[in-house]
């Protein structure tokens, strides 16, 4: 395969590189990695603005703490006094905000280099990985805030209401930040401790290479140089990988989380039922610790071990961490409950990758004990689908029965049609193939029975369609129940 070039904004500054936040202007305000850096902005007491093509409400949350939001893109939104345009790679080079910051002179400057300018003088802990990143970041952000810790964060989802990923804490204490590696951009964003949740070949328009891939890792990694650490999951070939190239150099320090005997944190007894999960943890010297989360999933378990992991570098108190993780509910669409209706449980999932999709699929059967699992699944993009299609498809059929769900902008019918007959040869069920929400939604609701687990997995606006779905339900209590 070839590689693809990333979308090209060339910015005025890089990561790492002084940027003057105290009149930032972001264009795709509301998006998951967007909205939160805005929002630390804004409670800094920065004068922050933005534009985004719709309104949702987690931008109406960000507007009650003073930030000026319009809704769709024109060059009259970039305000006269901007010091800085901030953007990601899901934005148009000929956006008119883009241009109309170029021709006044005003930089323009990526996400990245915006998060690494409000992270200077912190103590920080950079969350990455194909998979995870939000979930073990979250975790770190809510027990070092029920900690006392007062810490600043940047979470690529919501932890509690809308809008709710962000949050600027102390001045000078730690700041835990969820870093992207789809565009590369994490290049050059510095960090003290670096958890990588795992490594798995993603996003083939931007990485020719599973080892490609990996390459970024590595160098992301070997910026924290010999005082840094770096903890690494010893489950993932990735992170394998990884280890083997830093061992024996002057790179940072490494820890290793796992369930491999050879593991610094070694996770025994694993077990996730009833909407918990539950696991032994095995530290160095001797250490025993009972790890017990408040979310389904055997995988988040490894989550849960990075963010202790990671908590002890910092030095903190391992006893009281414990207690405090044990709070921790879940961030937004990472299987959280989106419902009930006629005895039927709706779980939302923002799985995107085979990986993740197995991973949540398996946490949506320890929920369904006796009933079934069907799943409303959207892909996202063609490139992933091209990429990845039989892999989803060895996925998927560990649901009962699935609804494809695409968008014809986006995603071929045909390949969606593939898709389905490969579930089919995988030992799944494939009920339809549908091109618009409210047929997927209603094919869903048709199929299920008393007892069963409907998930709505995918990005995009399959999240949306939770209330639609109960309302499907209730209008058929009679023929579920």
């Amino acid at each position: 395969m070839a590689e693809t070039a990333v979308p090209k904004i060339v910015p005025s500054v890089s990561a790492g590189e002084p940027v003057d936040l105290t009149r930032p202007h972001f264009v795709g305000i509301g998006g998951t990695g967007m909205l939160p850096v805005a929002r630390v902005c804004a409670e800094r007491g920065f004068a922050v603005s933005g534009s985004d093509v719709r309104a949702s409400e987690q931008v109406e949350n960000l507007a009650r703490l003073g930030v000026t939001v319009r809704t769709g893109h024109a060059a009259e939104h970039l305000p006269a006094d901007a010091t800085a345009l901030v953007f990601t790679h899901t934005i148009a080079p000929d956006n008119p905000e883009i241009l109309a910051a170029r021709q006044r002179g005003v930089p323009v400057v990526h996400r990245s280099a915006a998060l690494s300018a409000l992270m200077a003088g912190h103590k920080s802990v950079g969350v990455l990985g194909t998979h995870g990143k939000s979930s073990t970041a979250g975790m770190l952000a809510v027990t070092l805030s029920r900690m006392g810790q007062n810490p600043s964060y940047m979470v690529g989802a919501d932890l509690e209401e809308p809008g709710s990923g962000g949050r600027a804490g102390g001045e000078s204490g730690l700041f835990v930040a969820e870093i992207d590696e789809s565009d590369r951009t994490l290049l050059g964003v510095g960090v003290d401790v670096a958890v990588v949740t795992n490594i798995g070949y993603d996003h083939p328009e931007n990485y020719a290479s599973a080892a490609n891939y990996v390459d970024v890792f590595e160098q992301f990694v070997r910026g924290l140089g010999p005082d840094g650490i770096v903890v690494l999951n010893a489950e993932s070939p990735g992170c394998r990988e990884l280890d083997a190239r830093l061992r024996g150099g002057d790179g940072p320090q490494v820890v290793t989380f796992g369930e491999s005997p050879s593991a610094n944190w070694r996770l025994t007894q694993l077990a996730s039922t009833g909407g918990r999960s539950s696991a032994l943890l095995h530290g160095p010297h001797g250490r025993e610790f009972y790890l017990g989360l408040r979310i389904p999933g055997v995988h988040q378990l490894l989550n849960g071990a990075a963010a202790v992991a990671a908590l002890d570098v910092l030095g903190l108190d391992l006893d009281l961490a414990m207690e405090q993780l044990g709070y921790f509910g879940g961030v937004q669409r990472r299987m959280t409950s989106a419902g009930m209706m006629a005895a039927v449980r709706i779980f939302d999932s923002y799985a995107h990758h085979p990986d993740e999709v197995a991973a949540d699929l398996k946490a949506a059967r320890s929920l369904a004990g006796e009933g079934r699992v069907i799943t409303v699944f959207r892909p996202t993009g063609q490139a992933r689908l091209d990429a990845f299609g039989g892999q989803f498809a060895t996925a998927l059929a560990g649901s009962d029965a699935v609804v494809l769900v695409g968008d014809a902008g986006s995603i071929s019918e045909a390949s969606l049609g593939e898709l389905s007959v490969s579930i089919s040869q995988a030992g799944g069920s494939a009920l339809a193939v549908e091109t618009a929400r409210e047929a997927a939604v209603a094919c869903a609701a048709d199929e299920a029975r008393h007892g069963d687990v409907v998930v709505l997995m995918g990005t995009g606006d399959v999240s949306e369609c939770g209330l639609m779905l109960r309302r499907a339900l209730a209008d058929m209590t009679p023929l579920v129940a």
